[in-house]
């Protein structure tokens, strides 16, 4: 049976790398290494997994494949409040929620391209 450890990195398009690794790093996400060449992959860090982001201005006017349905970050919080708050504070405004989840509570913001990311506080273990 396959049985995988982890997720170990996701790669995204985006249509303006500067303010999408902006964004991203508003949310406490490492930038780790930016384009190596022209048309190169952003390499962004959230605990052990990899956001690959390659940029491509025109990913969302030619019609092409979703990019992808969202993206779920546990966040190192003791509570959705401290969220909510450092977002506030990084201009990020929240599309929905809170939302109590089994394992905690989430909320969801956009990206700049419009993608979903799910901001989850785990209940303690």
């Amino acid at each position: 049976m396959l049985r995988p450890r982890a997720v170990d990195h996701v790669g995204i398009i985006v249509t303006d790398m500067e303010r999408s690794v902006g964004f991203y790093q508003a949310l406490g996400i490492e930038l780790i290494r930016p384009p190596r060449r022209p048309g190169g992959a952003s390499v962004l860090k959230a605990g052990t997994t990899e956001i690959n982001m390659f940029c491509n201005p025109d990913a969302i006017a030619d019609g092409g494949p979703q990019r992808l349905d969202h993206l779920c970050l546990e966040m190192e919080a003791a509570t959705i409040d401290e969220v909510v708050a450092a977002l506030t504070t990084a201009g990020i405004i929240i599309a929905s929620g809170p939302v109590a989840r089994s394992n905690g509570t989430a909320l969801f913001v956009h990206d700049p391209d419009g993608a979903r990311i799910e901001l989850l506080v785990k209940h303690p273990r």
